[in-house]
């Protein structure tokens, strides 16, 4: 059973990749929704019951971090701020007091999610842990493993949670050292935003914590729409692919198998250019077959006057390939910075870029 200790938590005047608090020891209420009727319960945080959900772990890829559940609803993002890689129980000294004190993740945070700690956008956790409809319906429900985790201002245990960041003192951490100026100096300079943050955001020096707020929310909704036009665009080419390769087969009178489909439609997304030419090549290639008597019919092995056609097809796409994968890191970047950038646009960019 892996043990941490209060010294081994991310400082709180630093926030950054580490070990945080998620939930503490304690009793928190609780409600839960069983058949359209709602449960009230208490729930009850023992050291025995974070042991379990110690041992219960987390997925190999690790637990996704998202912002008040939202992924929980259907429609809701599920973009990733930060990702719980491990859970450990947290005990009060290294030596001598031994007392757990509550359930510790080791966390790294995402471009998305590290500003919004950084600055106190996000002060605390929250968790959720799979319901257990009898427990909860007896009014006592102790959890047995972790099924997700979110950023919040408003958790269910907020007398007891250590915040993730200095501006709100817990009795659970060491006190902060210094006077009380110092203390009041600290939450002044957690206002006092990062200028590479601000410029990220393109705001200016001394913004305020809404316009941080909502350039961050707006940035994080121009990188959703990129994804979504990013994602109909491919959706749009794949249908004009197909529906090339069905009208030039029944023009030639030809009936293509699957995997000639496949292949040809492989060409068409690599290189419009070459894949038309080959497609010609092949329609009109089995339309000769079929009007030669006993000719050789297609078999999974392409006609013998299409190799160095092929030989070449495939030479363009694997250099087509990278610059797709360029196109699409120059997208995701940009959207990073808060612009937008079609996809044809990146790929021209891709393509003036020196080769290495």
């Amino acid at each position: 059973m892996k043990t941490i200790s209060v010294k081994d938590l991310q400082p709180q005047e630093k926030p950054g990749n580490g070990w945080y608090i998620i939930d503490s020891v304690g009793e928190h209420p609780g409600s839960h929704s069983f058949g359209g009727q709602r449960v009230q319960f208490v729930q009850h945080l023992t050291p025995e019951a974070l042991a379990r959900v110690v041992a219960a772990g987390v997925p190999a890829e690790g637990l996704f971090i998202d912002k008040d559940h939202c992924s929980l609803d259907a429609r809701g993002s599920t973009e990733a701020y930060g990702w719980l890689r491990e859970l450990a129980l947290c005990r009060l000294r290294p030596e001598g007091d031994s007392r757990i004190v509550g359930l510790a993740g080791r966390i790294e945070w995402t471009p998305l999610g590290l500003p919004l700690i950084e600055t106190g956008i996000y002060k605390h956790f929250s968790t959720v842990y799979p319901p257990n409809e009898a427990q909860m319906r007896a009014g006592s429900f102790e959890p047995a493993e972790l099924a997700g985790l979110a950023l919040t201002n408003m958790p269910n245990n907020e007398d007891g949670q250590p915040p993730i960041t200095n501006r709100k003192h817990t009795p659970l951490l060491p006190p902060t050292t210094g006077s009380e100026n110092q203390t009041q100096t600290n939450e002044k300079n957690n206002m006092e935003y990062p200028a590479k943050l601000l410029a990220a955001l393109g705001l200016a020096e001394g913004a305020t914590e809404e316009e941080v707020i909502t350039a961050a929310e707006g940035m994080a909704a121009k990188a959703a729409r990129c994804d979504e036009a990013e994602q109909a665009a491919n959706e749009a080419v794949n249908a004009e692919a197909d529906a090339t390769i069905t009208a030039a087969a029944k023009e030639a009178g030809v009936e293509l198998t699957e995997e000639e489909e496949k292949e040809v439609k492989e060409e068409l997304l690599a290189n419009r250019k070459h894949g038309l030419r080959f497609l010609n090549l092949l329609c009109n290639s089995k339309r000769s077959q079929q009007a030669a008597p006993g000719a050789r019919r297609y078999a999974g092995a392409r006609p013998e006057v299409n190799n160095s056609l092929i030989a070449n097809s495939r030479q363009k796409k694997e250099s087509d390939n990278t610059l797709n994968q360029r196109a699409h890191e120059l997208c995701r970047e940009a959207a990073a910075e808060g612009r937008t950038l079609s996809f044809s646009a990146a790929r021209a960019l891709a393509a003036r870029e020196p080769k290495h």
